[in-house]
């Protein structure tokens, strides 16, 4: 038996180089996308590593700025440059006019 070979139209040909084409590029896109989302997560790695250095730093300095304004700190730096404190009995208050 011979088997008819059925010619196929120029729609049907076109359909199936459409179909092949765009599944190249779907492919393509999704392997471009994936890299690109990738460089984007390293990126967010290594901001986030440098917000929580720089985090680090902050709280150390508000540290060492409490240190340096404690009582005690000004009351050693006052005694060495000759200054002396004596704690009253009574309380102070501070009345402000107003400018008007």
């Amino acid at each position: 038996m011979k088997k008819i070979k059925r010619k196929e139209s120029r729609f049907v040909r076109f359909s199936k180089r459409l179909f092949i084409l765009s599944f190249i590029v779907f492919v393509v896109g999704i392997v471009v996308l994936n890299s690109y989302e990738a460089s984007l997560n390293i990126k967010i790695d290594t901001i986030e590593d440098e917000i929580q250095t720089i985090q680090a730093d902050i709280d150390s300095l508000d540290s060492e700025k409490l240190s340096l304004a404690s009582f005690s700190r000004l009351e050693s730096v006052a005694e060495e440059r000759g200054y002396t404190y004596q704690q009253s009995s009574g309380t102070v208050a501070v009345v402000g006019e107003s400018n008007e």
